[in-house]
């Protein structure tokens, strides 16, 4: 089960792996490779105003978190256990009796991310606001007179020339301007070979204003993916995206190049809409149903209402299960359904993108065991083999970060955590996922 923070953090332009056999050794190098990037945000920006931390006792708050993990037990084993220490001990000796909260961060999640379990995280906890606040212009004009507004990292460069400079960027490439959902636009450029920034161009959110940084990101060793430290869209907390896929201009599920058109990698379209949980016919031969989420509190009467659909109304031979921005909930959720599926005896097309997590991955590799299932679409986040069923969480002695730990663990799926489960058939996200579904069933008949 995917927590609700995590949720929010990862899924929704807040945030968001490896490919398989993508080594520890890679993994590490990847995260040793931040600090470069750590060295070339100060150089490039003003942060010397930002609230500073002793990161010590942090990073000794996150190494006495991790080993109490399951995950940790799991994986951390003979030579790991002195590779981690070793770890450990070099990024406490680098550190600074007070550094900037954003270079503690970066090291923080060097840590963390020595081992592999997507679900655990360090963030930073969100302000004492609230969402009705951010459009309360008494709260506002408060807020931007603030040291938190004030001292928010900010570059100094021209954002007009900045702008025309990315508007001739190639369109597959990650440099570019951004819709960072219909509110903000951000602007993304190269400051080293393989780092990063991501700016604030326009904002008609006011706790954010034009030049502010909103994201730094550092290529890994994995084609298309990236390390991104950046900052809530809506609370401006710190969170960290490991190995975020960057594919068909999308970089958050909500941040997606302004040049590229309607992705239907993200949207679900059946005739202009989707209803959420409930079975419908396409055509003589194909029924599709559409499940965005598996959360135990708001879907059980979904549930039990779709497989009573599926026991009497599923006839045809094939059924397209979308899981297309599922991220997650419980096995007394999808279980049930998986069950009265394969009772059903249809042939069954999956649909999955990146922003199909957790208990939506299980769902997928559970449907995939199935006789006559195929998968299609885009590889899944990669957030499976643990989760998190308590929720609990853990203040660092300073009160600047928090800790998620892990409780739970999908054995049979270690080899995805990270990675993803890759789909059988790669879909074209510049065309209607449904319709490619349609005509590769109608070609396999």
């Amino acid at each position: 089960m995917i927590s609700p923070q995590a949720l929010l953090n990862r899924f929704q332009g807040r945030f968001l792996f490896v490919r398989l056999g993508h080594s520890q050794t890679h993994k590490q190098t990847d995260m040793k490779n931040l600090l470069t990037l750590i060295i070339l945000i100060t150089l490039s920006f003003n942060l010397s105003a930002q609230a500073n931390c002793d990161c010590k006792p942090e990073l000794d708050f996150v190494y006495s978190q991790m080993k109490k993990m399951n995950s940790f037990k799991h994986q951390v084993k003979g030579n790991k256990k002195t590779e981690f220490e070793n770890l450990y001990q070099q990024l406490r000796a680098e550190m600074a009796n007070e550094m900037t909260k954003v270079d503690c961060f970066w090291k923080l999640n060097q840590l963390e991310h020595f081992v592999n379990d997507k679900h655990a995280e360090v963030y930073e906890p969100r302000p004492d606001y609230t969402m009705d606040d951010i459009f309360d212009s008494t709260f506002i004009k408060s807020y931007r007179t603030s040291d938190t507004f004030k001292n928010h990292p900010k570059v100094d460069m021209d954002l007009t020339q900045l702008k025309a400079q990315l508007k001739s960027k190639p369109a597959a490439g990650i440099e570019g301007i951004y819709n960072a959902g219909s509110l903000m636009k951000l602007g993304i450029y190269r400051i080293d070979a393989d780092s990063l920034v991501g700016v604030v161009l326009e904002s008609q959110i006011s706790i954010w204003e034009p030049g502010q940084v909103y994201a730094y990101i550092k290529e890994t060793d994995s084609p298309s993916r990236f390390n991104i430290v950046f900052y809530g869209q809506l609370y401006k907390n710190l969170v960290f995206a490991e190995e975020q896929l960057f594919e068909n201009g999308q970089l958050f599920s909500t941040t997606r190049k302004e040049t590229k058109d309607e992705a239907y990698d993200i949207v679900n379209v059946i005739s202009g809409d989707a209803e959420n949980f409930n079975l419908t016919r396409l055509n003589e031969n194909v029924q599709y149903v559409w499940m965005n989420s598996f959360n135990r509190s708001s879907m059980r009467k979904n549930r039990d209402q779709l497989i009573t659909q599926i026991e009497n109304e599923l006839n045809a031979p094939y059924l397209i299960v979308d899981l297309r921005n599922n991220v997650g909930g419980s096995d007394k959720i999808s279980k049930p359904i998986i069950k009265a599926i394969k009772k059903s005896k249809a042939q069954v097309y999956v649909l999955t993108n990146f922003y199909t997590g957790s208990n939506g991955e299980l769902t997928t590799g559970r449907l995939r065991k199935l006789k006559n299932t195929v998968h299609l679409g885009q590889t899944t986040y990669g957030a499976l083999a643990y989760g998190t069923n308590y929720g609990r969480t853990y203040t660092s002695p300073s009160g600047m970060f928090t800790y998620m730990p892990t409780d739970m663990r999908q054995a049979s799926f270690l080899p995805y955590e990270n990675e993803g489960i890759a789909p059988e058939i790669k879909l074209d996200a510049n065309t209607d996922w449904i319709e490619q579904t349609l005509s590769i069933i109608e070609k396999n008949k």
